[in-house]
């Protein structure tokens, strides 16, 4: 499976880059480019954040063959959640997925790497639910919940062995 990740608004430098090159099976490969797309008219004014279920609206559908996520800087919520981290469309192969709350605090390298982790998991988890898995009960996986940045912590980059095989079926 083939990843095009789309660059919602300003995104940090061989940020993109460094993501897909993180990326594990089953994913081959892709491309990077850019999304035009305004948050305006996605944008809670109450809230002062970005609706996640409008802006995934503006992700294009994939080819065949290939997944769509697009990273944004934007702080994004649900109406039941105070914040998001992403979102997709359960086996629709698009999401988005926000850096806003992953970013850690300080600026130096540890840090930079952990953000550099965190927001592949995520990608990781967006990808999963954008090709039909959903929330997984092994605390490791990418594919399990986090509501709290440190707890993307806690997962890795990757699948677990349940999740793979589940994905590696569906990309056949």
């Amino acid at each position: 499976m083939n990843v095009r990740l789309l660059g919602l608004g300003e995104i940090p430098p061989a940020l993109a880059e460094a993501v897909l090159a993180a990326l594990p099976r089953p994913f081959a490969g892709g491309e990077v480019a850019s999304l035009p797309a305004s948050f305006e008219h996605c944008y809670d004014r109450t809230r002062a954040q970005v609706d996640a279920a409008c802006l995934i609206e503006h992700v294009p559908g994939p080819e065949p063959g290939w997944s769509n996520l697009a990273l944004t800087g934007a702080d994004l919520f649900m109406p039941a959640l105070t914040y998001v981290f992403g979102i997709s469309h359960l086996g629709g192969r698009r999401g988005i997925v926000s850096w806003f709350r992953l970013h850690p605090e300080a600026e130096d390298a540890a840090t930079q790497m952990r953000f550099l982790r965190r927001i592949t998991t995520e990608a990781v988890h967006e990808l999963g639910h954008g090709l039909g898995l959903v929330h997984c009960v092994v605390p490791d996986c990418a594919m399990h919940r986090s509501l709290w940045p440190e707890g993307v912590d806690l997962k890795r980059p990757e699948y677990c062995p349940a999740c793979l095989t589940s994905l590696e079926e569906r990309c056949r």
